[in-house]
């Protein structure tokens, strides 16, 4: 409670700070509010049909993502903030109140007051591009003279802080979702209700475009970027293709898997036929060997006949003609096309049995003998002969075709193995052409796809509540502000006493001085000036520090005496011993004051090391004695003096500070006084200061009175 008591007083103290200032605060707030903008709040609603037609997206299927919903309704929400659509707001919001403002009275474009404001700074060559008969026009020349240009106005309207027209105005716009629907609610304020109402019609006519804008530029250009695309690529795949035919032409190509397999089985049917030709050929040579063994020598000499040498040729001829035919495939009408002759298979066959009928006549007729040296009919040997000896010519045909077959089937190798890799090549590289044309196909297709999705969810974008012109000001915050300056100066001010008064070490005070000090005050005596009630509070004053020093009297000391001491030299003791000293003799007690450079001598032996002062004051056998010392400071007091008196008093100025040296003199007399109790004196002190020991002060009015209950808290009490 005694806390609470020492703030109520201390914040008393600077009463006319705490009830004057937040007064004067308060009123020069008034003053410079008495002409506060009052601002005008419009509205708009508008649907945007993102989540509700999200099923209509072509280009998607019908599975709702929220968060692409999400990030389509705040494209649209950034859209409508974003800094071009402003630019676009501001420039015909501009043209719009240039056109139709009136310099007379209010309309719902401007209001006259902001409109010869806005006169006043508008240069005379923007002036000029107004055109009052179409708004189109003047946006357009408007756009024509903005340039990136400090002292261009126009430009500078926008960035600039202009009210109505700059990006901080207009990105005042409020645009938030309701809940989780489709609609948009989008609010604005300013100072001028034809400007708040304006903006916002110009909003609602000009963020639909810019985002149909946005959006459609966007597809478009990847639109085209794939129709581009998709025509390189293209025209590419043709000429791969057209490359790919040209190459299967000038090889021959029809079906080269096809083909390289027939390869591998005619290379199969070669080796077959050689082994064949081969084995007929030993088989013919060995028969032939053995059949001339019993041949006499007349038959043996036919072997050199002309005759039988060139049938013989032709035989050998017609063979290899027919085996060289039957390794080919004959097309469907039975002509063989690489024939040397355009005789067919058939006559050729003919032809030969013709041959070796007359072949074997003609051996028959040569022959002569009828038997053979070993006693053969002679005409069995020469029949086995010639059919083995034409046997070897049908064999040795065959085995010469089978060579030249291996000569031709070496060059088909040669011909189709490099094309295998060269048409596998090609055909990757068209293959992967044709991905690619594919891929770029699905995208345009998706893209045109987005195109309309963006065309029918565009569609959609609706003002559903336009906005309307405010005819009330919204409630200004006059009030709040005057409230707030009064108690936010009165708060200040707290704040700054309290923290002062943790800070200060000014003494001032009891409670104070008690917790800077760590002592104990038991007076204060106040400030020597004039008054009306000054003798009298001087009075009081006197005897309440003379009841509180009078308590410290021992019976069994034979010198009571008080050391007055002080740290300052401009302390006035003397005035101070001399009031206690009535309030004691008023009472019958025997008192005196010996004071120091008129009783003794502080820096005298006498006093620092034979102690006769004590002795002095035993002799004179005084009920109290007040000993009135020098500044401490300048001369030391000897011990005794403070261990053998009644009680050490500390005279403080209330206004001095509590210095650091001050202090540890303070401490040095404690500690060197033992038991003896040493106590503070205030002088210089104010009437809350005395007040704390002598109760009320006069003057007794029914203010004071009242003033001192409350700063004791007897809010209740019936006397003060």
């Amino acid at each position: 409670m005694g806390i609470i008591i020492y703030i109520i007083k201390s914040l008393y103290r600077f009463k006319w700070w705490l009830i004057l200032l937040p007064i004067l605060v308060t009123c020069i707030v008034i003053y410079s509010t008495r002409k506060m903008n009052r601002y005008y709040e419009s509205d708009m609603t508008i649907y945007t049909g993102i989540i509700s037609t999200n099923g209509n997206d072509l280009s998607q299927d019908n599975k709702q993502d929220w968060n692409i919903l999400k990030n389509s309704l705040l494209n649209v929400i950034n859209t409508i903030g974003s800094k071009e659509t402003m630019r676009v707001v501001s420039l015909k919001l501009f043209a719009r109140t240039m056109i139709n403002g009136d310099l007379t009275k209010d309309n719902t474009f401007i209001s006259s007051e902001h409109y010869r404001e806005l006169l006043n700074i508008t240069p005379e060559a923007v002036r000029k591009l107004i055109d009052k008969s179409s708004e189109e026009r003047t946006v357009e020349n408007l756009k024509k003279y903005e340039k990136m240009d400090a002292k261009n106005f126009v430009y500078g309207l926008f960035n600039w802080n202009h009210p109505y027209f700059s990006y901080g105005a207009l990105s005042k716009i409020d645009v938030k979702q309701v809940e989780n629907s489709d609609i948009l609610h989008v609010t604005y304020e300013n100072n001028d209700p034809g400007i708040t109402f304006q903006t916002l019609s110009i909003l609602s006519e000009v963020f639909a475009d810019e985002y149909r804008n946005l959006q459609f530029g966007n597809t478009n250009n990847v639109i085209k970027y794939f129709e581009s695309e998709l025509a390189r690529i293209g025209k590419d795949l043709f000429l791969k293709e057209d490359s790919l035919t040209k190459f299967n032409v000038d090889n021959r190509i029809i079906h080269y898997d096809k083909q390289t397999e027939a390869v591998t089985i005619l290379d199969k049917d070669y080796e077959i036929r050689k082994q064949d030709a081969l084995s007929a050929r030993n088989k013919a040579q060995a028969s032939i060997v053995q059949l001339e063994v019993g041949i006499d020598a007349n038959i043996k000499s036919i072997k050199n006949n002309a005759q039988f040498l060139s049938k013989l040729r032709d035989i050998s001829d017609l063979n290899y003609s027919i085996s060289q035919i039957e390794s080919y495939q004959p097309d469907s009408l039975g002509v063989v096309k690489n024939a040397s002759s355009a005789s067919t298979l058939n006559d050729l066959r003919s032809s030969l049995k013709s041959k070796e009928k007359n072949f074997r006549d003609f051996i028959e007729d040569y022959s002569a003998q009828k038997f053979t040296k070993n006693g053969y009919p002679n005409a069995n040997y020469v029949t086995q002969w010639v059919d083995e000896l034409l046997k070897l010519q049908q064999a040795q045909a065959d085995i010469l075709v089978v060579n030249d077959f291996k000569t031709e089937l070496d060059k088909m190798y040669s011909h189709f193995s490099p094309i295998g890799s060269l048409l596998k090549r090609q055909e990757r590289g068209i293959n992967f052409t044709e991905q690619s044309y594919l891929s770029v196909l699905g995208g345009l297709n998706a893209a045109r796809l987005r195109l309309k999705s963006i065309e029918m969810s565009s569609a959609t974008l609706k003002v559903i509540n336009p906005a309307t012109y405010p005819l009330n000001s919204k409630p200004t915050k006059r009030k709040m502000l005057v409230a707030g300056s009064y108690f936010g100066t009165l708060v200040f001010l707290l704040g700054c006493l309290l923290l002062l008064e943790l800070l200060d070490r000014t003494l001032r005070d009891k409670t104070r001085t008690d917790r800077i000090t760590k002592g104990q005050v038991v007076g204060a005596f106040p400030k020597k000036k004039s008054g009306r009630y000054q003798d009298q509070i001087i009075k009081i004053a006197s005897q309440a520090l003379a009841n509180q020093l009078f308590v410290y009297h021992r019976q069994d000391n034979d010198s009571n005496f008080i050391n007055i001491l002080k740290f300052d030299s401009t302390v006035a003791t003397r005035e101070v011993m001399h009031h206690v000293l009535e309030e004691w003799k008023s009472i019958g007690l025997r008192v005196d004051i010996l004071q120091e450079g008129e009783d003794f001598n502080a820096r005298s032996r006498a006093f620092l090391i034979e102690y006769a002062l004590l002795e002095q004051m035993k002799q004179a056998g005084n009920d109290y004695t007040l000993v009135g010392h020098t500044n401490l400071f300048n001369v030391p007091i000897p011990t005794p003096y403070l261990t053998q008196a009644t009680v050490n008093v500390v005279m403080l100025s209330a206004e001095s500070t509590w210095k650091e040296e001050d202090e540890e003199l303070f401490q040095d007399i404690v500690e060197r006084s033992g038991d003896v109790p040493v106590v503070i004196c205030l002088v210089n002190a104010d009437r809350f200061a005395i007040e704390t020991f002598t109760g009320l002060l006069p003057p007794y009015s029914f203010l004071r009175k009242l003033e001192y209950k409350f700063s004791q808290l007897g809010i209740t009490a019936s006397k003060a």
